[in-house]
């Protein structure tokens, strides 16, 4: 896959330094992504960042990783059992991004939001082969938190 300029150099500066120097530039950029219903890029984003990542910022990078995966198996290269199939993955890595101890109040609120979110997706797939797209294009898409470090307990960013 070709992506334009703009992506490469966004993944070539991802790419520079260890985890702690690139998160916060692969979530804002990634977050402009989504907001913009880029998914595939955001995912390409994101994938780059994960490979760092340990304990809950791997899980929530690959969370969104996937659910991004699923909204372009929905809004844009439709694919049902691909959608269906991300989606499921993505629930599993927020599930246990819940159960690192990492959240803050906030994030642990954000996570639930997405965990219902993909609760409602899921339940709208009627097999492998069917799903009531309509009622999916309708749901609310879950919301991307601007600073990703309220996210998380003080101790898992370093001080800056």
């Amino acid at each position: 896959m070709e992506f334009d300029p703009e992506i490469l150099s966004i993944l070539e500066k991802v790419k520079q330094g260890d985890a702690d120097a690139s998160f916060d530039y692969a979530w804002e950029e990634g977050r402009k992504l989504y907001l913009k219903g880029r998914y595939f890029e955001l995912h390409e984003v994101f994938e780059f960042q994960w490979k760092k990542e340990a304990g809950g910022r791997r899980f929530l990078l690959h969370g969104w990783i996937q659910l991004a995966i699923s909204l372009n198996k929905v809004f844009v290269k439709p694919n049902i059992r691909g959608s269906k199939m991300q989606a499921e993955k993505s629930r599993e890595k927020f599930l246990k991004l819940a159960e690192t101890g990492e959240l803050s109040p906030l994030g642990a609120e954000e996570n639930t939001l997405i965990i219902q979110y993909l609760n409602k997706l899921l339940s709208n797939f009627e097999s492998e082969e069917s799903w009531d797209l309509e009622r999916i294009k309708e749901l609310s898409l879950p919301e991307m938190s601007e600073n990703v470090k309220e996210l998380f307990s003080s101790s898992v960013f370093p001080a800056s």
